[in-house]
């Protein structure tokens, strides 16, 4: 009885899962060229406008295409439902377009995912206890600033009499 039901939310976890790894996967290049590209931008102003201004000049031009991004989805949004009832039948209602972080589709993947992986994390943290405080201390030894142990820096210097 309750077979069909279970199948449909697996399908639909799944295709959550699916839709979001093919867009992460897709994302990730554009993410690491917009990066190197940013990198050229503010070395090319700062450069020709040193880098007080040339650091605005970047940041101003983030700002910019963020909120043409913005404007963007916010017209696609908005013209959404008027596409989607144009192309259904006439009398019928549109349903509002659903997001790949929709609520319950979220709580469908962590309800199904955390009583398999968090078990499975705990295993791994016991049996590795060690390693992980090596790194917790690695992390808390690079947490320091690298001019705490300069011989020039005046925080470090002892106090004259």
């Amino acid at each position: 009885m309750f077979a069909s039901l279970f199948a449909r939310a697996e399908a639909s976890v799944d295709n959550a899962i699916g839709d979001l790894g093919a867009r992460v996967l897709i994302a990730i290049p554009f993410i690491v060229a917009v990066g190197f590209a940013a990198a050229s931008l503010s070395m090319a102003v700062n450069r020709s406008y040193g880098p007080e201004i040339g650091n605005l000049i970047v940041a101003a031009a983030f700002l910019v295409l963020g909120l043409i991004i913005a404007i963007f989805v916010q017209l696609r949004k908005a013209n959404s439902p008027q596409i989607e009832a144009a192309a259904g039948q006439p009398g019928e209602e549109a349903a509002p377009a659903q997001s790949i972080f929709d609520n319950e589709q979220l709580m469908g993947i962590v309800s199904t995912a955390a009583p398999i992986l968090l078990p499975a994390l705990f295993r791994t943290a016991t049996k590795n206890w060690p390693l992980i405080l090596a790194v917790a201390a690695g992390l808390y030894v690079f947490s320091f600033s690298e001019n705490a142990s300069d011989p020039n820096n005046p925080q470090m210097q002892p106090p004259q009499a």
